[in-house]
């Protein structure tokens, strides 16, 4: 993904509503913003439906902002809720500790991997770490 793409995610967080998620497996904060708002969206999409087939014949409305503090984490877990068939994450801000995204035990920086994918956020030991996260669906279904 662009640097200036990454950069417009993180300064507009500070515009736009958040919510803890704070239940039994994660803690991390989330901001949405509907692709509408997204002035770069259709080159960013374009983007992203080039690096994997698994976007097929998929559709996403949301750009998830995901800010992870100190102490934050997601357990291993899949995305297969709602009728999501692919998840896109891209890390906009790297963490001082380097904690990073594991899919399947890997570190991913950025990518697409299908939505039955085992994959977490270990705790983060220090600094901030913030990502961008697509689910992918099928045009008829509703996220």
């Amino acid at each position: 993904m662009k640097d200036e793409y990454k950069k417009w995610f993180i300064d507009e967080i500070k515009n736009i509503k958040k919510i803890t998620r704070n239940k039994e497996g994660r803690l991390y904060t989330s901001h949405s913003i509907s692709s509408e708002y997204v002035p770069f969206h259709n080159k960013l999409k374009e983007y992203i439906y080039s690096i994997n087939e698994v976007t097929k014949d998929t559709q996403y409305t949301m750009y998830n902002i995901h800010v992870w503090n100190k102490g934050d984490f997601f357990k291993e877990h899949r995305d297969n809720n709602f009728s999501r068939k692919w998840s896109y994450v891209c890390e906009l801000q790297p963490s001082l500790c380097n904690t990073h995204l594991l899919v399947e035990g890997k570190q991913v920086i950025e990518g697409i991997f299908d939505s039955n994918t085992l994959h977490e956020v270990p705790p983060i030991q220090e600094g901030t770490r913030i990502s961008l996260t697509i689910f992918g669906s099928s045009p008829d279904s509703i996220i």
